[in-house]
């Protein structure tokens, strides 16, 4: 693994598991290079309920980030909210109107807020390119 994912994505999100990270190389749901030639790796992670993407170096061996993600839509009050990190948020800054992001402790983003969703994207028809799921809920 890189210092990078020894010193900061360890520290960031403690709560990751080295097997997790090794699962998504060895038994990948999918890959794919980077423009860089870094490779990204997703596995599906029960324990997370959700999806893992690692990144290694370009040989497809050195561990360098590892996060998971989630989407969340509310239609009550018509917000699309962006999960990057289970830490909670102690900061936010309205971006533009209705979109905030979130961060935890060292300025460290872990989420991002679009409030009144529907007057800034398309909700009835979200795509999500590029990413595995192995479960999707729409209204």
């Amino acid at each position: 693994m890189t210092d990078y994912f020894r010193r900061d994505v360890l520290s960031k999100r403690p709560y990751l598991r080295l097997a997790w990270c090794l699962a998504a190389l060895e038994k990948p749901s999918r890959r794919e290079v980077q423009p860089d030639e870094r490779i990204r790796y997703w596995t599906y992670v029960p324990e997370l309920g959700r999806y893992l993407r690692v990144v290694t170096l370009e040989y497809g061996v050195t561990l360098h980030n590892a996060f998971p993600m989630r989407l969340s839509y509310d239609p009550q009050t018509d917000s699309l909210y962006i999960h990057l990190s289970e830490q909670p948020s102690v900061d936010s800054d309205e971006v533009a109107d209705g979109v905030v992001l979130d961060f935890a402790e060292n300025r460290i983003l872990v989420g991002i807020d679009i409030q009144h969703a529907s007057q800034h994207v398309d909700i009835e028809r979200l795509t999500v390119s590029r990413l595995p799921f192995r479960e999707m809920e729409a209204a």
